[in-house]
């Protein structure tokens, strides 16, 4: 290797890099000369009372804190990802305050009052000067990006400032990939003042290299809001119900509509298998009634959970629910679980608990509040979508048939879950190779 060419193409790049970022300053400068006629509507609206912290002016709090790890996150939902992450880092330096900020107020509000910090800001706004005067102000230990939230300003004035730069449970989608690809001339230049990258997946990983970050600095960990679910996942102790050596069927967290499924996918099942037990436990307690009604309807012979002492009775073929908070100790007795939610377009509740458990789990089309753990548990096969009594009648009847085959497909999806069970330790590790201080 030719070392005077190597420093040629070094040189180069950082000259491609100051063009980029005067580029992006000049562009930055004239949208804040475009806004300036407008602060003085937003100082008096409901946006007022950010607008100084958006400058930089910080709250005492926030200046008061010595040296913190600032973590910044987009919203609310990167807020909360970051939970597990700051309960490690405080775990490991519990002497370090940790700062959280936001480009959102409702975030903010978020990380003040359900996060494990010192302090919560908004993010100042991006152009040189504000953020370099916030950045030498806290001169933070580390500066910590969830996601891939890229401020180049706010990067570039942490690297003048001697601050360490780290993305965390980085992303980067094949469609925003494609967004900034039309901008890869400013992409390159901020990565490049990236210290390290780590990213959900592998596959994020080769799209965040191919945008220009350096590939010896990017490591696939994982994504934290597997790492919160997983904190929330771990069942209880198995409740006092005993249900003899009866295969269990759970139709878990129904509403209206998915309990006449579960019941018509069951009802095949029954004449070949008279012993089955099906649990429905419908999400909240104002629809018992209903549903004991809809079951008393069907001429199945049913019992509720608070007239049940002990063994279900042998006759029982359906088990109400009618308590709060059994549920997740009646799972590991299951031999394959439906979660509610998701026929009904309510967007799905919980589907790691019961993966945890071993069980194989079915759910309906609409799982946008866990679409993480859907799809992640479908991946892997320990999940199968349904859309109709039909189709979860055909997965329940192979399951109750071989029990060696829910167990297999259960197995899977348990692994998927104790597989992000150590993702916030490794990315509190892997930041923790950039803070100075530790305890």
């Amino acid at each position: 290797m030719n070392p005077s060419g190597a420093w040629r193409r070094r040189d180069a790049g950082d000259a491609a890099g100051k063009v980029s970022y005067a580029v992006y300053d000049t562009v930055a400068a004239l949208f804040g000369v475009l806004a300036l006629p407008v602060l003085p509507v937003l100082a008096l609206s409901r946006h007022g009372s950010g607008l100084r912290e958006r400058l930089g002016c910080l709250p005492a709090s926030v200046r008061a804190l010595d040296r913190p790890i600032w973590v910044h996150a987009a919203s609310v939902g990167e807020a909360l990802a970051a939970e597990p992450l700051l309960r490690e880092l405080r775990q490991r330096y519990p002497g370090v305050p940790r700062l959280v900020s936001t480009t959102t107020a409702t975030g903010r509000e978020v990380a003040r009052t359900s996060l494990p910090v010192a302090g919560a800001m908004l993010l100042p706004v991006d152009p040189a000067g504000i953020v370099d005067r916030v950045v030498r102000q806290l001169h933070p230990r580390a500066l910590v990006i969830m996601e891939t939230e890229i401020w180049p300003g706010l990067i570039r004035a942490a690297r003048r400032a001697g601050v360490p730069r780290v993305i965390v449970s980085g992303r980067i989608s094949e469609r925003a990939a494609r967004r900034y690809g039309w901008v890869r001339w400013l992409t390159k230049a901020v990565f490049a003042q990236v210290d390290g990258f780590a990213m959900q997946s592998a596959a994020d990983a080769a799209r965040i290299v191919s945008l220009g970050a350096p590939a010896d600095r990017v490591e696939v960990i994982g994504n934290l809001k597997f790492a919160r679910s997983s904190a929330g996942a771990v069942p209880v102790g198995r409740a006092a119900i005993d249900f003899g050596a009866r295969p269990v069927l759970i139709a878990a967290s129904t509403h209206a509509g998915e309990e006449r499924l579960v019941l018509d996918a069951c009802a095949s099942l029954w004449a070949r298998h008279p012993a089955l037990l099906l649990v429905v436990a419908p999400r909240r307690p104002e629809r018992f009634d209903e549903v004991d009604r809809l079951v008393a309807a069907t001429g199945l012979r049913r019992a509720r959970r608070t007239a049940v002492m002990g063994a279900v009775p042998a006759d029982v073929q359906v088990l109400l629910l009618d308590t709060v908070g059994e549920l997740p100790g009646l799972l590991p007795a299951a031999r394959a679980v439906f979660v509610g939610g998701t026929v009904a377009a309510v967007g799905g509740h919980n589907v790691a608990e019961p993966a945890l458990c071993g069980k194989p789990v079915a759910f309906g089309p609409h799982t946008a509040n866990v679409a993480l753990w859907a799809e992640a548990l479908l991946a892997a096969g320990g999940a199968v979508r349904i859309e109709s009594a039909g189709e979860l009648s055909a997965v329940w009847t192979r399951y109750v048939a071989d029990e060696a085959a829910a167990a297999e497909a259960g197995e899977r999806g348990r692994g998927v879950v104790a597989a992000h069970a150590d993702v916030a330790a490794r990315t509190a590790a892997f930041v923790g190779r950039w803070v100075d201080e530790p305890a």
